[in-house]
């Protein structure tokens, strides 16, 4: 079973095994293309905006050992960074998650969702109007809290960091950043990116716009 941890750093054994799990993921009939981008920012080109969003939330750490940097086409266009931490001297794990979307409508502001809560589930806050309709919709906070992890144990530990789940304006669109982690499944043999997820919560901000 594939749970994201592997006996290599290198790229060219890492991607495919990567590639796999989110084509399964997603039902995606053909690979799905991606590139590499090194710890230093080389061979980047999955996108500007996206890169400079992952390079905040996840750059400068000394066990990052590149990024790869996937186009999903399917349900609808998206890109996503999955940073590959170091683990021991010889293998490696897929680390913090970044998806983003373009949006069918525009929006007058930023709205992003708030850090995890003890108690209830967390809001969006930022622009007013916006606010409104995201918190409007239930079921999109229910899934947005539920998807955008904080926390999770991968690697042989427990890796933290902070929320991002962010409607931005982009253009004559709206887009949407989401960060996240992988989730263990069968008992910590396996895991999933939950890619399917994040095209459902697309679909659920869309329609709140």
């Amino acid at each position: 079973m594939n749970n994201l941890a592997y006996n290599s750093q290198k790229p060219e054994v890492v991607g495919p095994k990567v590639e796999e799990l989110i084509r399964k993921e997603i039902g995606a009939a053909d690979m799905i293309p991606f590139d590499v981008e090194d710890a230093q920012g080389n061979h980047y080109s999955v996108g500007t905006a996206l890169g400079d969003i992952g390079r905040a939330l996840f750059g400068g750490r000394v066990d990052l050992l590149f990024n790869l940097n996937f186009s999903l086409s399917q349900p609808r266009p998206a890109r996503l960074i999955a940073s590959v931490e170091r683990m021991g001297p010889l293998g490696c794990y897929v680390g913090p998650l970044v998806y983003h979307t373009e949006l069918s409508r525009p929006v007058s502001g930023e709205a992003a969702l708030e850090a995890p809560k003890t108690f209830g589930s967390s809001k969006f806050v930022g622009e007013p109007s916006l606010v409104a309709k995201l918190n409007g919709n239930s079921d999109l906070v229910k899934r947005a809290n539920k998807f955008a992890k904080t926390e999770s144990k991968i690697g042989g530990g427990t890796f933290k960091m902070e929320r991002t789940f962010k409607v931005v304006p982009h253009g004559d669109r709206a887009l949407l950043v989401i960060a996240t982690l992988p989730r263990l499944t069968s008992m910590g043999f396996g895991a999933a990116v939950d890619a399917k997820d994040f095209f459902d919560i697309a679909a659920l901000v869309d329609a709140s716009l």
